[in-house]
Parts: C-alpha cells; sequence; structure tokens
C-alpha cells in the first residue's frame, strides 16, 4: 500500500512516498514458509517501524527514495524470521501482488540495508557492461535525490515571491517531529556486489540464474564434424577487475559463429587453457573434425594429440602472403584482387541480384546504371566487394 504523505513549508507540498509492505494486512492473503523443506504459514510479528522507528529506504532514478514499513513474519512451523520484502518471500507471491512491491526479486536481497527500485535497475541492466560502470549508476541515484530537491527549492521561492507580491502571509508550517534519517544510496561498489549477487540468484519464475542459464546455452552448443576456430582475445579483460589476474579470453566458436567456450587466462600459454580445451571437446554432442588457428602450425602438437585436424584461419592465411609483398610495387593492387579472387567465390544469387541492380540504377541514389565493362572494372575496387 502507497500512502503519499505531504509536509507543509510555507504551503509548500512536498510529496513523498510511505510504502506499508505487509501481505496478509493490505492483500488479507495467507505467506507459505519460503524455505523448500517447510509447508508451515508465515505470521505477522513487528515491523521496523514498531522497533525501531526506522524506515527501509528504495531508491530511484525518478526522484528521492521510497520509504517502506516492512513486515517481519516468522513461521508456525520451522521458527525462522522473514522480512516481507525478501527475495525469498517475493518469488513465492503471485505476480499481481508482489508486483505491488516495484523491486525485482533477484535485487531484494535480505542482507541489504537498502533496495533499488525495478525502474532503476531496468536502466543499470544497459549499464553494467563492465565493473566500473557501478560507479556511474550510484551518481545516478544520487543526481535523482539532488534534482528532487532542486525542484522543491524552485517551487518553495516560486510560491513565496508570489505570496510576497500579493502581501498576504504564509500558513504555519507542521512542527518538526523526528529526526533526519542518514540514509544514502549505495556506492559503486556495493551496486556491482547486488548485480553480481542478482545474476546468481535463482529468484524469478522460471528458478534459474542468469548465470546458469548462459552457462547452459554455451554449454549447449553442438557441433558433429564441423569446424571450430580458438582463439585469444584481449579486448574484454579491460572490464574486468585487475586484481583477477586475467590477461586474456580464451574462447572457441563453431562454424555457426555461437560461443562454445570462453574463460579467462592468466597467458596465452597452451598450459593455461589447457584443460578447457579438453573438458569441450568431451561434451558427447560436440565433435570437430578441424581446428581453425590464427597460430597454425603453433601448438600443432597439442590438438593433434587431441585427434584433430588444424588450419590456418583465411584471414590470416592472406595476411601472410599480403605481408611479404612490396606494397609501393606497381602491381601490388593487381596482385591483392587476383590473390583474393582465387580465395573466395562469392554467392551465385546474391552476385546476380548485385549486378541486376547496378544495371537498372536502384543501388544509386542518383539511379545511374552500369554498363556491363563498367561493372568489370568495378568487380577489381573495394567498392564491389563492400
Amino acid at each position: 500500500m502507497r500512502t503519499p504523505t505531504t509536509t507543509h513549508s510555507n504551503t509548500l507540498l512536498l510529496d513523498r512516498n510511505l510504502l506499508l509492505v505487509n501481505w496478509e494486512c493490505v492483500h488479507g492473503i495467507e505467506v507459505t514458509c519460503p524455505a523448500t523443506t517447510c509447508d508451515g504459514i508465515l505470521k505477522n510479528t513487528r515491523t521496523n517501524f514498531s522497533k525501531n522507528k526506522t524506515l527501509f529506504p528504495m531508491f530511484g532514478v525518478d526522484g528521492p527514495p521510497i520509504w517502506c514499513i516492512v513486515q517481519s513474519m516468522a513461521c508456525s512451523c520451522c521458527r525462522r524470521q522473514f522480512s516481507a520484502n525478501d527475495g525469498d518471500m517475493l518469488v513465492n507471491l503471485p505476480p499481481h501482488i508482489s508486483n505491488k512491491y516495484p523491486v525485482t526479486t533477484t535485487c531484494a536481497t535480505s542482507t541489504a540495508t537498502c533496495h533499488v527500485s525495478r525502474n532503476a535497475t531496468d536502466v543499470f541492466v544497459s549499464i553494467m557492461v563492465i565493473y566500473g560502470n557501478g560507479e556511474v549508476c550510484s551518481k545516478l541515484l544520487y543526481d535523482a535525490i539532488n534534482r528532487a530537491y532542486i525542484w522543491q527549492i524552485e517551487a518553495h521561492y516560486s510560491y513565496a515571491f508570489l505570496i510576497k507580491r500579493e502581501g498576504t502571509s504564509t500558513k504555519e508550517h507542521i512542527p518538526k517531529d523526528g529526526t533526519f534519517i542518514k540514509q544514502y544510496p549505495p556506492l559503486g561498489d556495493t551496486i556491482g556486489d547486488l548485480y553480481n549477487a542478482a545474476a546468481s540468484s535463482p529468484n524469478n519464475r522460471w528458478g534459474i540464474s542468469d548465470f546458469e542459464r548462459h552457462a547452459g546455452e554455451i554449454q549447449g552448443v553442438k557441433l558433429d564434424g564441423g569446424i571450430f576456430a580458438q582463439d585469444h582475445t584481449f579486448e574484454p579483460i579491460k572490464n574486468y577487475r585487475k586484481d583477477m589476474g586475467a590477461k586474456a579470453a580464451w574462447d572457441a566458436a563453431t562454424q555457426t559463429g555461437e560461443i562454445a567456450s570462453v574463460v579467462l587466462v592468466r597467458s596465452t600459454k597452451t598450459e593455461d587453457f589447457a584443460h578447457a580445451a579438453q573438458q569441450l571437446l568431451k561434451r558427447p554432442h560436440f565433435r570437430p573434425k578441424v581446428m581453425c588457428s590464427d597460430a597454425w602450425p603453433n601448438k600443432k602438437e597439442f590438438w593433434e594429440q587431441m585427434g584433430l585436424e588444424g588450419r590456418l584461419g583465411l584471414f590470416h592465411y592472406q595476411k601472410r602472403i599480403i605481408s611479404t609483398l612490396k606494397k609501393n610495387h606497381i602491381d601490388y593492387f593487381d596482385a591483392i584482387t587476383d590473390l583474393l579472387a582465387a580465395l573466395h567465390a562469392c554467392c551465385p544469387e546474391d552476385c546476380k541480384k548485385l549486378l541486376s541492380a547496378l544495371k537498372d540504377g536502384s543501388l544509386s541514389r542518383t539511379n545511374q546504371r552500369f554498363t556491363s565493362s563498367e561493372i568489370t572494372a568495378l568487380k577489381g575496387t573495394k567498392i564491389f566487394r563492400d
């Protein structure tokens, strides 16, 4: 139940949301114990406000925090204590009821001193690509409170100016009752830890965490007698903390473009990714015949020992040949064109459609139509390959 509260300061209305998290009182339902081995019913005991005269904050990106009066509940069977806003509790409630508490169930951790609203976590999902972006997310929560304060100050002085101009007096404000609540939005490290905990939390409707789901999708990649490529990439390491000791990410991709395995490694040495490669080839549905690499025949003995044929990737095969040619030679570009033409072939259907489009002018903004001789000359340029 969300109740707006108002504070009068010279008749200035400052809207604040007060949320009562009490499922039995508000919705009249019996809540079962979240423990999987218990069939007991939870009974209300006390709230955080009745015990300590405190409120539980929920921070968002759309304004000041929502203050929650959270009900504590005890199981009549196992005697365990639960809070009404725990993720274990929310996931067991019907969605039309649990959605009244606007926090994602995976982010509603029981040990947190505050929660982040659903609208904020939806924004953070696209921002938390790297661990360091936690500071950006924290700054958004702080800025939301600051903006709301500035809007209220602007409204306050606007109203005071109007009263002064009309020569009337303002109403007395409500006397101060209580103390200032010193609660601040979480810092960047806390948000980063929350993001990682939410990714590993099974508190959702399907009972599988995002980490398990992503790992299962990678482990489920199939390959029967085809080709896969393995390589080291260094760019993803920028998204990880330095103290992890990772220098590269070793990955294996199938001929369909699916990633079958990816692990962080200390170096590009064979001993650092050997275990991951061996476990990959032990999968019953992963039976490749050929392995492509950008460094073949380097590490040749390792792959042949596992019964795989090795090949050098086509791009690196071309690059090794091209790197031996003189770029300032008069026949350099002709040689490159002939080499690429000898190593690849265009899809016949797509090539036929391209030639038709060039002849009827549908590819040109000015409806320029190319003749057969012009198309022949165009085939030797980068424009045609693109």
